[in-house]
């Protein structure tokens, strides 16, 4: 499993990303979509029961999940004895319990169901969008669909309670984590409705609707510049937890349910602080205790199931798995795994990050720093420039980082300027300075790191997926401390990408792109490598490469690797590890170049 120099192999890393996504409580079990190597990342609904045995409700010939709004989410929902879902070739299906699956809704033209829940009468209510505009549907198990809600503006997350209908509204020259309001419909009509707005606004965004059992609305709202939970009762809305922290991420997918509810009115929620995510339960008195202190990571999915709490969690020696707590325990109880153990033999024991600043531009940008074990500093240096740029850095296992600090290499994740959970204000700091603000803070994280005798100085690298590659290309058009430049599924163009980004995310393209500009063959000042998947939706596969023919041309150490059919996040097993050996490759050539003198 280790590759000639000891380090694990990109075969068996690439092997190791399991995804868990879209966890909710229902019919006494827990549900969710998993995607794993072994069934080629095809999406499938699994189940589990109390005693944690799991089992796949949905077959590995369909791939669940919706690409609604580019990026999908809300893929399934638990009705009665099955589970409706959204197909492949985006259809909604409905398959009973140890049944087939029947087709109920096919797709027409360029429409796009998610966003699913469970609706009266053993139906579900979705969002449909065609592109021009968005609806709310209720879907009947016989295929008839009602439109509840017609909007020419983007919508998602509808709750239903008896009539009144719940659910967010965002104008498409906005994003929704920008400005989003909260509306509420009567749909006793058989007319679609007119929601009025009950929250939000043009400085405000409003995320996670959700009726609690009390019966009251509740809501995330940045009124304050930090997203917390409200409870709306009449007019009146209230904080549930006051504080200034997120308790959601951005929302790029429908879905998200950052808070859940016990039968005595206990909230359970999520505090967010761009590494690590506690869980909190907040009783209806007002007290708030931590639970699972064990967990430092957890997915925007809470499931509450009477006494018990499960969660998609993880820890800085494991990856995202299944959590189970009992809320019924101590303060102090661990989050436990849900069923049994995963693994039977890894070839490397990780070490947890340190979490560490140094003083920037804008304020102290943080950083996690993974160190590699019995290796004397300095070490060459991977700073990695996440995705996004409104993601965060979660303090979990990951196993492509694992990946080179087995290989004797440190790295740094840094969450620069326009990363989430810290708040409205450094979330929008990028707002306009895309390409300089994150490449500032990610050069001098590498800056701190050379002169404390941590990384190497002629070994420093920069390495980025999708936002964060032309971050990490950015980085390579200015003198600075980068050796070499990895670019995955990267956008070159801003401008460019704007035009052909899909609508969805058009905004956040032009409140993003500033002086920076694009990335020019001629401007860059050190060697680059280049990966794209053939399929990618999200950036331009034929741009990245006609990109990197030019710099080629240009001469010196370039290189770049076209993936067949491999989509923006090169989600299979083969893709990954062409990828990972092709990085490793580019650093080490750079590294056994004869030294000047």
């Amino acid at each position: 499993m280790r590759s000639q120099d000891s380090g694990l192999s990109p075969a068996w890393v690439a092997q190791k990303v399991v995804t868990y996504d879209e966890l909710q409580a229902a019919a006494g079990s827990l549900w969710w979509l998993q995607s794993d190597p072994d069934h080629g990342g095809v999406r499938r609904v699994m189940c589990s029961d109390r005693t944690g045995t799991a089992f796949p409700v949905t077959s590995p010939g369909f791939s669940v999940g919706s690409e609604l709004h580019a990026y999908g989410g809300g893929g399934f929902a638990v009705v009665g004895g099955g589970v409706w879902f959204v197909g492949d070739d985006g259809s909604l299906f409905c398959q009973p319990l140890g049944g087939a699956p029947e087709r109920i809704v096919p797709v027409r033209g360029s429409e796009q169901y998610g966003d699913l829940v469970a609706g009266p009468d053993g139906g579900v209510l979705a969002v449909r969008g065609d592109g021009i505009a968005d609806e709310l549907v209720a879907v009947s198990p016989a295929g008839a669909v009602q439109v509840l809600v017609r909007s020419s503006e983007f919508v998602s997350c509808p709750r239903i309670a008896g009539d009144a209908l719940a659910y967010l509204e965002w104008g498409r020259d906005r994003m929704p984590w920008d400005s989003c309001r909260l509306l509420l419909a009567d749909i006793r009509s058989d007319r679609p409705a007119s929601g009025r707005a009950v929250a939000g606004g043009a400085s405000e965004s409003v995320v996670q609707p959700s009726w609690g059992p009390d019966g009251s609305l509740y809501f995330m709202s940045d009124r304050t510049g930090w997203w917390n939970l409200y409870r709306l009762r009449g007019s009146t809305a209230t904080a549930v937890l006051p504080i200034d922290a997120d308790f959601a991420p951005a929302p790029w997918e429908g879905g998200y349910q950052s808070y859940g509810f016990t039968p005595d009115g206990t909230v359970v929620l999520t505090v967010l602080d761009g590494f690590s995510t506690q869980l909190v339960a907040v009783d209806p008195d007002g007290g708030s205790r931590r639970l699972g202190p064990n967990l430092t990571s957890v997915k925007p999915y809470v499931a509450v199931d009477g006494d018990r709490l499960a969660v998609i969690g993880a820890t800085p020696t494991s990856a995202p798995d299944l959590w189970s707590l009992d809320l019924a325990a101590g303060a102090d109880a661990p989050a436990l795994p849900l069923g049994a153990a995963r693994e039977s033999a890894i070839p490397w024991t990780p070490a947890p990050p340190s979490v560490d600043a140094t003083p920037g531009s804008g304020g102290p940008v943080r950083f996690l720093l993974h160190r590699p074990p019995t290796v004397a500093a300095p070490v060459p240096l991977v700073v990695r420039a996440h995705p996004g740029p409104t993601d965060d850095v979660p303090l979990r296992l990951d196993w492509t980082t694992q990946f080179f600090v087995s290989h004797g290499f440190a790295v740094a994740e840094v969450l620069y300027r326009g990363s989430t959970g810290r708040g409205r204000t450094f979330r929008q700091e990028l707002h306009g300075h895309w390409g300089e603000y994150d490449v500032d803070d990610c050069a001098v994280v590498a800056e701190h790191l050379r002169s404390t005798g941590v990384a190497r100085p002629d070994a420093m690298f920069i390495t980025g997926a999708s936002a964060g590659g032309y971050t990490a290309l950015q980085a390579a058009s200015r003198p600075g401390p980068f050796a070499g430049a990895t670019a995955v599924s990267a956008i070159i163009d801003p401008v460019q990408w704007e035009l052909s980004v899909p609508e969805f995310q058009r905004p956040h393209a032009a409140a993003l792109r500033g002086t920076a500009g694009a990335v020019v063959p001629e401007g860059i000042r050190c060697p680059v490598l280049v990966i794209h998947g053939t399929a990618d939706t999200i950036t331009s596969a034929e741009e990245a490469m006609r990109f990197a023919q030019e710099l080629s041309a240009l001469g010196g150490e370039h290189t770049s690797l076209l993936l067949k059919d491999g989509d923006h996040y090169l989600s299979a097993p083969s893709d990954r590890e062409q990828a990972l050996h092709a990085e490793l490759d580019f650093y080490q050539s750079i590294m056994s170049r004869p030294k000047a003198g």
